[in-house]
C-alpha cells in the first residue's frame, strides 16, 4: 500500500513539473535546437511522461524487494526451475526404478514361497512313503513271568502292546494290530509255562508312515545263556602292534562275541544292539596289551550271567602267551 501511495505521489510530481515546463516555453514560444514552440512543448510533454515511468520503475525496484527479485533474479529463477524440474524427474525415474525392483522382489519372495510350500509337500510325501518298520523287524522286546494263568497273562500282553503302541506313536502309525489266533495261541504259552518269558513282537510286513502296524509274537523261555565269568570268544592279538592297530583287532573281538552270543540264544534289543562297550574299556585293554610287548591271548568274558534277553555285559582278559 505503501508504494502504491508513493508512486502516486511521485507521479503527481513529475506531471506537473513536466506540465509547467511545458506551459512555461509555450507561453514564451521558447524553442530548441531550432523547433517551433508548440513541438518543444511537446517534446518537454513526452519527457516528462518518460521521466515519469523511469521514476516509478526506480521507485519500484528501490522501494521493493520482490520487484528486484522479479526483475534481477528472474534469470536465476528459471534456472532454478528448470534444475528442480529435473531432479524431480530424475527423482520419479528412480522412484519408477525402485517401485519396479520392489515389484520384483515381491515376486521373488512369492515364488519362494511357493517353492517352499512344494518342497514341505513334497518331503510330506516322501515320509509318507518312507517304510519305517521292515518285515521282521523287532519292534519290542519285553519279559513277562509266566505261568500265573490266563487272566494275568492277558493283563501282561497288554502292558507290552500298549507299550508298542506309545513307542510307534512317533512315526503316526495308524494302529497296531495282531493276529487272534496269535494272540490266543500267545496268552496260552505264557499262562500254562513257568518262569520268565521272553515275548518280542515282530513286523509281519512293511509299514510306512501313517500306516497299521501289524505284528506278530515270538515267545521263549528267558533261559540263561552264559554264566557270569564264561568265556564268549578270544583272540590272539600281538602288543607290538600301534594302538589304532590292537583297538581294531578289539573290535573284531566283539564282533566274533556278538556272533557267538547271537548263536547261543541272546536275543539283540530292538536297536539290533546285544549291549554297549565304551571306547574307554576298549582303550584301556588295549594299553595292557601294547604293554606286554609280546603275542596275548585277549578274551571276552560275561560280566554277569546273560539270559536270552540280553543285555551281554562283558569283560575282557588279557594272557601272554
Amino acid at each position: 500500500m505503501n508504494i502504491v501511495i508513493v508512486l502516486l505521489i511521485v507521479s503527481g510530481i513529475v506531471a506537473y513539473v513536466g506540465n509547467y515546463i511545458g506551459r512555461f516555453f509555450g507561453k514564451r514560444r521558447l524553442s530548441i535546437f531550432g523547433l517551433r514552440p508548440r513541438q518543444t512543448a511537446t517534446i518537454f510533454t513526452v519527457l516528462s511522461g518518460i521521466l515519469i515511468a523511469l521514476l516509478t520503475f526506480g521507485s519500484v525496484l528501490l522501494i521493493s524487494r520482490d520487484a528486484r527479485t522479479a526483475l534481477f533474479g528472474l534469470e536465476k529463477l528459471r534456472g532454478d526451475i528448470s534444475r528442480t524440474q529435473q531432479e524431480l524427474a530424475k527423482k520419479a525415474g528412480e522412484l519408477e526404478a525402485a517401485q519396479k525392483a520392489a515389484d520384483a522382489t515381491r515376486q521373488e519372495i512369492a515364488d519362494l514361497l511357493a517353492t517352499k510350500k512344494a518342497l514341505l509337500t513334497e518331503v510330506e510325501t516322501s515320509r509318507s512313503r518312507a517304510v519305517v518298520f521292515s518285515a521282521g523287524q523287532d519292534i519290542y522286546i519285553g519279559k513277562i513271568v509266566g505261568g500265573q494263568g490266563r487272566e494275568a497273562a492277558e493283563a501282561e500282553l497288554k502292558k507290552l502292546l500298549d507299550a508298542v503302541d506309545a513307542q510307534v506313536k512317533k512315526y503316526r502309525i495308524a494302529d497296531v494290530e495282531v493276529d487272534r489266533s496269535d494272540y490266543a495261541s500267545t496268552v496260552s504259552y505264557t499262562a500254562n509255562t513257568e518262569g520268565d518269558i521272553v515275548v518280542q513282537l515282530i513286523s509281519i510286513r512293511n509299514v510306512n508312515v501313517g500306516g497299521t502296524l501289524q505284528v506278530k509274537f515270538e515267545v521263549s523261555p528267558n533261559r540263561k545263556v552264559f554264566e557270569k565269568g564264561e568265556e564268549i570268544a578270544y583272540i590272539d592279538i600281538s602288543g607290538k602292534l600301534s594302538q589304532p592297530e590292537i583297538e581294531q583287532k578289539i573290535k573284531e573281538l566283539l564282533s566274533l562275541a556278538n556272533f557267538a552270543a547271537r548263536n547261543h540264544g541272546v536275543i539283540p534289543q530292538a536297536t539290533g544292539s546285544l549291549g554297549e562297550v565304551p571306547y574307554s574299556k576298549i582303550f584301556e585293554t588295549g594299553r595292557r596289551i601294547k604293554g606286554y610287548d609280546a603275542l596275548t591271548r585277549v578274551s571276552i568274558l560275561a560280566a554277569s550271567d546273560t539270559y536270552t534277553i540280553g543285555p551281554l555285559e562283558i569283560d575282557f582278559q588279557v594272557k601272554l602267551l
